[in-house]
């Protein structure tokens, strides 16, 4: 299963306020576009692939909205506004959640109060951070058992990169010009159908 973990350190995670960044600084509409690149083909969604969005901008803890492509039902649209209404609604359902728990959302979806340190620090795969001086994708020989970690428009942290790295994050570039997460997402993809 092809999977991204995207951070998103400007994204409320309270459910009004979310909606109220929409065209604002923190330009939360562009996880709606990661939801379309890393979901969408022609006439369906992708059965292969597992999202999943970190939210920061939080009073408590962050929130992580998982959807598994595998199990996702149907959703009411897959156009921009349905989408942030959808990531709304999920808030709203994750909004009381403590520390470390979890709560189902709909078919193929989870909320969960967790950071984005503990996923990565518990997954199971193989981190590949996309760094624009990292190995280009297309010299990689095994992409196949990887999570594939990007971030919104602010840069990582230099000591989250340094903390990967000690995880054994593999640095992958996509080319020589910077792309918005979303773009990314499709890049990605492309390479790997190519491949299967």
């Amino acid at each position: 299963m092809r999977e991204f973990l995207i951070r998103a350190r400007k994204a409320p995670v309270d459910p009004d306020r979310f909606l109220r960044n929409v065209g604002e600084n923190s330009h939360v509409e562009y996880l709606a576009q990661v939801m379309q690149h890393g979901l969408l083909v022609s006439q369906g969604h992708r059965a292969d692939t597992r999202l999943t969005l970190v939210l920061e901008n939080s009073a408590d803890f962050s929130r992580a909205i998982t959807i598994d492509g595998g199990n996702l039902g149907s959703l009411a649209g897959w156009d921009e506004a349905a989408l942030v209404e959808f990531i709304a609604h999920a808030l709203g359902r994750g909004k009381r959640l403590g520390k470390g728990q979890e709560v189902s959302f709909i078919d193929g979806v989870t909320i969960s109060a967790t950071s984005f340190e503990y996923l990565i620090r518990n997954h199971e795969r193989v981190l590949a951070v996309l760094d624009p001086k990292g190995d280009d994708i297309r010299t990689e020989p095994a992409l196949d058992d990887v999570v594939f970690v990007m971030t919104d428009q602010i840069p990582m942290p230099r000591n989250t990169l340094k903390y990967m790295r000690r995880l054994g994050a593999r640095p992958v570039s996509l080319g020589p010009v910077m792309l918005h997460a979303s773009q990314c997402i499709s890049v990605i993809h492309n390479e790997l159908d190519r491949r299967d």
